[in-house]
């Protein structure tokens, strides 16, 4: 029996070998790129022109502050110096100007995009491979993301309404009803003596309002409403010597966006002659945010800032655990509001994988709060 032994110098051999190899590598390379169904990449390292893809962005905590602001007018009198000689006094407003009064402040938490953690997911071209369905909401918050038949549930977005930077309430103040009466061309002399007289007939209307001699007031509800209208206008003669005080409540709103490198944020200055004003160029008491993380995200062995916008991640998605921390917001020393609130921008950004599954997102932290697979 002869058997035939192929013979194979070393170089042919080696050759061969690196042949083999070389197959071997491609084929895995290849089978890699088929089984990338999409690549999550940072925003500012993507070319969206030339990949098929989209952005999505994970929610950052924004704080807004609404002051609510007492705002007094002061008027003086156009009678006021004949206010001791007809009223007997010598207390009313001898100047006029505007005083302020911090009344209180409410907090709210705010999602908005975070330029920080925007990504772009680059869709594969291949034949037959299943494309990630994502789901954002209108600001570019991402919602939801699943791939390979997994039925997406629409939620219809009902667009937030947003608050104006200053919003503005206040008393509504009729017209002076002694407006004729200033401008009937009289001295004020006149005009002091005549108020004076329209006074003390007020003051004997009222009295005989309470004594019962007004038949009209036998009932309680229009006797209230008939001396709350002499008592109305004997006010607004009186304010002709002793002025006027005009208070009206009006809510200034300063936004704060918390970072991990600042812990103390003046946002705001506040004083009684200048009222509130937003940044630290104003008069007045510093308004101070002050932070402290409460070290929740602490134990979690989270990739870094920088690794995170400089990889890139196939088949997976970046989330986020936000941290929660103690926010306590004063002015001059006291405190005006404290509470304990969840900050999505102090917490750690993880990689997620994604495959044949459904992610669902929490669009005010942007933490996986529902995963389905198939």
């Amino acid at each position: 029996m002869c058997i035939f032994e192929p013979k194979l110098n070393p170089n042919e051999m080696n050759r061969l070998v690196r042949k083999t190899v070389f197959a071997l590598l491609s084929l895995t390379l290849m089978g890699g790129h088929v089984n990338a169904q999409f690549t999550t990449t940072f925003a500012k390292n993507a070319t969206p022109g030339q990949q098929n893809g989209l952005y999505y962005s994970l929610p950052l905590t924004m704080f807004q502050l609404d002051f609510v602001i007492a705002e007094t007018t002061v008027e003086e009198g156009p009678l006021s110096d004949y206010a001791d000689k007809y009223l007997e006094t010598s207390v009313y407003d001898r100047y006029e100007g505007t005083t302020y009064s911090l009344q209180d402040v409410r907090m709210t938490s705010k999602a908005t995009a975070d330029p920080n953690a925007t990504f772009f997911v680059t869709y594969t071209t291949i034949r037959g491979m299943g494309k990630p369905v994502i789901d954002v909401l209108p600001n570019g918050i991402i919602r939801s993301v699943g791939v390979r038949g997994v039925k997406e549930q629409i939620v219809e977005y009902q667009p937030e309404i947003q608050p104006s930077e200053v919003s503005v309430g206040h008393i509504p103040m009729e017209s002076s009803v002694f407006s004729p009466l200033l401008t009937a061309g009289k001295t004020n002399s006149q005009l002091a003596m005549e108020t004076a007289d329209k006074i003390e007939e007020i003051r004997k209307a009222k009295f005989y309002l309470i004594s019962g001699d007004v038949e009209m007031a036998t009932n309680p509800e229009t006797f209230n409403a008939m001396y709350a209208k002499l008592d109305e206008l004997e006010q607004e003669y009186l304010s002709l010597f002793l002025g006027k005080r005009v208070t009206r409540q009006i809510v200034r709103t300063v936004c704060v966006i918390p970072d991990k490198e600042t812990s103390v944020l003046t946002v705001a200055k506040f004083s009684e002659t200048d009222g509130l004003t937003v940044g630290t160029g104003g008069l007045g008491s510093d308004i101070i945010v002050k932070i402290e993380p409460l070290g929740v995200t602490a134990s979690i062995n989270a990739p870094s800032q920088s690794a995170i916008e400089s990889m890139s991640y196939e088949n997976k998605v970046i989330y986020r655990i936000p941290e929660t921390a103690n926010v306590k917001v004063t002015c001059a020393g006291q405190t005006l509001i404290e509470d304990r609130r969840t900050i999505n921008q102090l917490g750690v950004l993880l990689v997620a994988p994604l495959m044949n599954s459904k992610l669902v997102f929490d669009t005010e932290t942007g933490q996986i709060v529902n995963m389905q697979t198939l």
